[in-house]
């Protein structure tokens, strides 16, 4: 036999032990039984051998049958399972089944099955490979005498292979100590465990030679997969003969930034930890970590230590902890046809088997909540996964047959950025070809169908930024808190719409300076945390000032001062250092500290601005004089600049509570504003102020050229955006429009009667209107007339002109003539003329006139024609007629007559007998 480890790979090489099914059918299993560690991993191994003329068509492995048909389940589509078994082997003679993270319910009797290609070709391994999964403990068996005890490293069933082992003593390795049992003293002290050769990561429970009265730590669990995004607890309970003075958790793979790295450093204190640390404890005895907003890098090994004021009894800190590691979803799309098996994959199997979320098309699948999800291979339709609990940290979805289904991705799910910054979300698409794509833009939640560009509140702040195809980026500038949300990339295709699921979680916070700890005796040094409301996006690096000054080389995210100081205290991120947190005070209220209410002001010109401020000082300062300064370069009150005379006004409403008034504002007035104190004894300088914005009003049409039908929208647009939640006002042609009182004036469908001159105002500074802005609209010829020179009836041989009239803009620029049945154009001439004119020309015309817009066809118009002999030519048909008419008459007149005459003639040839004699 022989032992094979690779890290945590618990691989087993077995002799052969065969077993008959039939004549020339046999599977041979490497070994019937194996023991195997738990957390390890486990290949099981076997030959198998076929009748000649067969091929082998599909190789797996199983532990139970299905109840109808009565066929055994692929063990690689058990849930149970997913993520954890790979099948490996030629598919001819060899199969190799691998089974990573063992858990004690592994513990079966696994098969192995072939099926070829004949019809009775299907045959299994009887009996298979019986695998028991175990952990380690040390036992512990006095010696008769008491003075010695001998440990044994046992499990519950004789580990394969002969491994050999690793003790611990109080945490370090017992060099030289390689066998299964270990003599040593009985001190009641000391602290033993044990591993195998290769798996140092799973060690038994330590436990005390003499009983339970020793120094130890017990982790609740020693490997935790969670969720990148989500938040764990890492629990341990222990236990001291001595009082435990202080405790504290760390990562001995944040040495590299303690100051002695033989020195563990409270993970609390830790700047990459900051804000997302706490600790907690039911009882005296136990601790629980909490880290919040897990990252990938937190992925670690994490330790518990304790202080007992006796060096030689605490806790030390090369004892092994809990090993976290972070992992996202993924899921896994089988290369095959027909019915398709789906895994909610992650890269290591996730602690406390989760129930699982599937999504179609971003909407939830009902009724399933196993690892597994099977679709059709034929699904246009895209699927992602989640686990219960974190339906917000979904895997990016996939396409179940190729690149063409219905999919929107985002790289980062969650943004965390300062008040009155900006932030990029970003998300990329794809779409079944057939459909075409009409209209794309972000929403607020997915509650909305409404696009955010024509949301009042976020007008002149959002931004859509297409730099690839399908590719899209929304863009919020002046970011503010009510603008915390889930943000959706909505698609219109030419049928129905999409909405992309789960969508960005915005958060948008402040920095504070918080102060730890909160009380502290004379001479103590504080740690200040340049906090935020949740962890801020990206890998920042912080600023912190000293009474308004930048402190020199610190950008961490903490800083350390001592308790006794009567500074002031404030942070930025560096690139938003305007957004620096308020000042706070080391030792309490008493300090020099200025803070602003408001950073950013925009107001209009030829308004009045109330700027605001409140300070502190220390209370053996006496203050002289205060006022405003234009700049923290100058020193000049404000009162005394010429180019604020008579706009300047201070206002004192309570107790260091001071207001700046300035009044008919100005845009030269645009600058920052500082308010300064000038105390019994050196000044004092209120960083970093309030940035005041003067602008005007602007009316912005789009789009730019606007044609009849359009949807337009007129946005009443300023330099920054103005402070206050304002309504407006709009007008046209100067009369006051009462419909709407939003930012944005929306025209659906444009007609030419909206046409005019636009203008806006605030509905508190009516007087301070925009300029007025005309809005064009564009429409294609309409009311099309032509008319004939001469009118009436036209003499042969004369001429006619025929001329387009239409009401367009642009006016008409383009003219065809067309006559009745003939597909080639006379003209392309406003008027046309008809010269020496003859019955070829008579008939029906019309023209076409068209410009930018489109083309319009006019009505018909007949030409008549008149002959030579001065009878036109209906009166020549006219006089036809009646001659027709008369000639038939005449004839038949005439055969009358003729008939008449012919009967008298027959009369004289016989006479009539009148009764005389001859």
């Amino acid at each position: 036999m022989e032992l094979r480890t690779t890290g945590s790979v618990f691989v087993v090489f077995l002799c052969s032990v065969a077993v008959v099914l039939g004549q020339d059918r046999r599977v041979t299993y490497t070994l019937q039984r194996v023991c195997a560690l738990r957390g390890s991993s486990v290949d099981l191994s076997c030959s198998y051998i076929y009748p000649s003329g067969h091929t082998v068509t599909e190789t797996f492995w199983f532990t139970t049958w299905k109840t109808y048909p009565y066929d055994p389940n692929d063990l690689s589509l058990d849930p149970e399972y997913a993520g954890r078994v790979q099948y490996r082997g030629d598919n001819k003679r060899k199969a190799t089944l691998t089974i990573t993270d063992l858990r004690e319910r592994d513990a079966a009797e696994y098969k192995f099955r072939f099926i070829t290609n004949q019809p009775q070709g299907k045959w299994r391994g009887e009996p298979g490979v019986t695998l028991s999964v175990t952990g380690l403990q040390v036992e512990v068996a006095l010696s008769t005498r008491g003075e010695r005890v001998t440990l044994t490293c046992s499990s519950t069933c004789p580990l394969t292979g002969n491994p050999s082992y690793i003790w611990y003593k109080k945490g370090q390795h017992v060099q030289q100590a390689s066998s299964q049992q270990l003599s040593v003293s009985s001190n009641f002290q000391d602290k033993y465990s044990c591993a195998v050769e290769g798996h140092k990561d799973l060690r038994s429970p330590a436990v005390c030679v003499s009983g339970k009265n020793c120094r130890r730590v017990t982790y609740s669990t020693r490997r935790l997969c969670v969720l990148k995004g989500s938040s764990v607890n890492i629990s341990c309970t222990y236990y001291s003969y001595y009082t435990v003075t202080s405790s504290f958790w760390f990562s001995p793979g944040r040495r590299d930034g303690w100051r002695d790295i033989s020195a563990p450093e409270d993970l609390a204190g830790d700047p990459e930890y900051a804000g997302r640390v706490q600790y907690s404890g039911t009882e005296r005895k136990s601790s629980t970590l909490t880290i919040t907003h897990l990252r990938e890098r937190d992925s670690g090994e994490y330790r518990f230590t304790f202080k007992t004021g006796h060096p030689h009894y605490d806790w030390g800190d090369s004892f092994s902890g809990t090993t976290l590691t972070l992992t996202g979803l993924q899921v896994e799309v089988p290369p095959t046809w027909g019915e398709k098996t789906l895994t909610c994959s992650s890269t290591c199997p996730l602690t406390g088997n989760p129930s699982y979320i599937w999504y179609k098309n971003g909407q939830h699948v009902r009724q399933d909540s196993s690892q597994q999800h099977s679709v059709s291979s034929n699904s246009l339709d895209s699927y992602s996964c989640a686990v219960e609990g974190h339906e917000d940290l979904r895997s990016p979805a996939v396409c179940v047959s190729g690149q063409k289904c219905w999919r929107v991705n985002y790289p980062t799910r969650r943004v965390c950025v300062l008040r009155g910054s900006s932030v990029d979300i970003s998300s990329t698409y794809t779409h079944p070809s057939y459909y075409k794509i009409t209209k794309t833009f972000w929403v607020k939640g997915k509650a909305h169908n409404k696009d955010l560009k024509e949301d009042s509140k976020y007008t002149d702040r959002v931004k859509y930024i297409d730099t690839k195809v399908n590719h899209h980026i929304l863009k919020i500038t002046d970011l503010r808190e009510t603008d915390s949300a889930k943000y959706n990339f909505r698609i219109i295709p030419d049928k129905g719409k999409y909405l992309g699921s789960p969508g960005v979680q915005l958060t948008v916070t402040g920095l504070q300076v918080e102060v730890t700890p909160s009380t502290v005796t004379e001479g103590q040094r504080v740690t200040l945390t340049c906090s935020s409301t949740c962890p801020l996006t990206g890998n920042s690096s912080y600023i912190w000032y000293k009474n308004g000054q930048h402190v020199r080389q610190d950008s961490s995210q903490q800083h350390s001062v001592s308790s006794n100081s009567l500074d002031s205290y404030s942070c930025a991120v560096e690139g938003h250092e305007d957004l620096r947190s308020p000042a706070v005070c080391v030792s309490g209220q008493k300090c020099w500290r200025v803070n602003y209410p408001t950073r950013r002001v925009c107001v209009l010109r030829g308004s009045s601005v109330d700027i605001s401020s409140t300070y502190t000082h220390p209370s053996y300062y006496k203050i002289t004089k205060t006022f405003w300064v234009k700049g923290k370069a100058h020193n000049k009150d404000l009162k005394e600049d010429s180019k604020y005379t008579d706009r300047v006004k201070y206002i004192d409403t309570k107790v260091n509570h001071h207001i700046l008034k300035i009044t008919d504002l100005r845009e030269t007035d645009s600058a920052k504003y500082n308010f300064r104190i000038i105390p019994d004894k050196g000044k004092y300088l209120g960083s970093p102020g309030v940035q005041l914005t003067v602008t005007g009003l602007q009316v912005e049409v789009t789009p730019s050229t606007v044609t009849e039908g359009q949807r337009v929208t007129l946005t009443c647009s300023s330099t920054c955006p103005l402070t206050g939640n304002s309504s407006y006002i709009w007008y046209k042609n100067n009369q006051t429009r009462p419909e709407t009182q939003q930012k944005l004036l929306y025209l659906d469908p444009v007609s030419s009667e909206d046409a005019g001159r636009y203008s806006c105002a605030v509905t508190e500074h009516q007087h301070l209107r925009s300029p007025e802005e005309t809005l064009n609209v564009t429409y294609k010829p309409r009311t099309l007339s032509v008319s004939v020179s001469p009118s009436g009836e036209v003499v042969e041989g004369s001429s006619v002109t025929l001329t387009c009239s239409s009401d367009a803009n642009p006016p008409g620029q383009t003219y065809t003539w067309y006559k009745e049945n003939i597909t080639s154009s006379k003209s392309s001439e406003h008027s046309y003329t008809i010269t020496n004119i003859s019955s070829e020309d008579s008939g029906g015309y019309h023209c076409q006139a068209g410009n930018t817009v489109g083309a319009t066809n006019s009505s018909v118009v007949m030409i008549t024609l008149i002959i030579r002999t001065g009878i036109s030519t209906a009166q020549a048909a006219a006089a036809g007629t009646t001659v027709s008419v008369l000639l038939a008459v005449i004839l038949l007149s005439a055969c009358l007559l003729c008939r008449k005459k012919k009967t008298n003639c027959s009369n004289s040839r016989h006479p009539v007998d009148n009764g005389q004699a001859p």
